[in-house]
């Protein structure tokens, strides 16, 4: 499986601007190879909770499984245990291990570490693209279109000028503006005011990337 491989020298590659493909491959999911199947990541967002964030770690973990396997398979498969939390503040290791390597078929096993002991394992099993006649997915529920819906901003906005906001909300939803995010996030069904604290048990979003990611991202 091929990994994303940023422009040398920055120039040439052909982007528009507000490129994120670039910020991506060189900062998000680049990873240090420190030996055969051993690599450090860095660069590393905390949300408000202080802890890493877990997308982050997939997707460095299965940039090294990829590492591992030709350039002619894919990811089809992948199971993923968050078993400590991590912190942001320390380079994560990622020992891959080669459990099969098939013609058409390989799997991986990826253990993240910090501080001696392992905060995320994968297994993540690569083939060859081949015809199925099987396919399955879930129907699209019936939401709003995505313009007629506020963004996440505009709803912090909204809330924070609310002046019968608590305080203990006002506080941490203060932290979030600051916070500069590539990912432009719009509630399907935002809480009103007075139920932040008793939210639906199932959420939906339209998400999508604030800038350009690339045809293959």
């Amino acid at each position: 499986m091929s990994s994303p491989q940023a422009p040398e020298d920055g120039q040439g590659s052909g982007d528009p601007p507000g490129d994120l493909r670039s910020v991506l491959v060189t900062s998000v999911l680049n990873l240090e190879p420190l030996d055969e199947d051993l690599f450090r990541g860095r660069n590393y967002w905390a949300p408000t909770t202080r802890r890493l964030f877990g997308g982050q770690i997939v997707g460095q973990a299965l940039v090294a499984a990829a590492k591992s396997v030709s350039e002619d398979v894919h990811m089809h498969s992948l199971h993923c245990y968050f078993v400590r939390e991590g912190d942001p503040k320390v380079p994560v290791l990622y020992q891959v291990e080669r459990t099969r390597t098939g013609a058409s078929f390989s799997v991986r096993s990826v253990k993240a570490v910090q501080h001696g002991k392992a905060i995320f394992i994968c297994q993540v099993s690569f083939q060859q693209a081949q015809p199925s006649p099987m396919q399955h997915q879930f129907s699209m529920p019936t939401v709003p279109p995505p313009e007629e819906l506020l963004d996440s901003e505009t709803l912090i906005d909204q809330y924070l000028r609310d002046p019968n906001l608590q305080e203990k909300y006002r506080v941490g939803l203060n932290r979030i503006p600051a916070r500069e995010v590539p990912i432009e996030i719009k509630p399907v069904n935002p809480p009103p005011l007075n139920q932040l604290q008793s939210m639906e048990p199932k959420q939906m979003f339209w998400v999508r990337a604030r800038g350009y990611i690339g045809p293959e991202l």
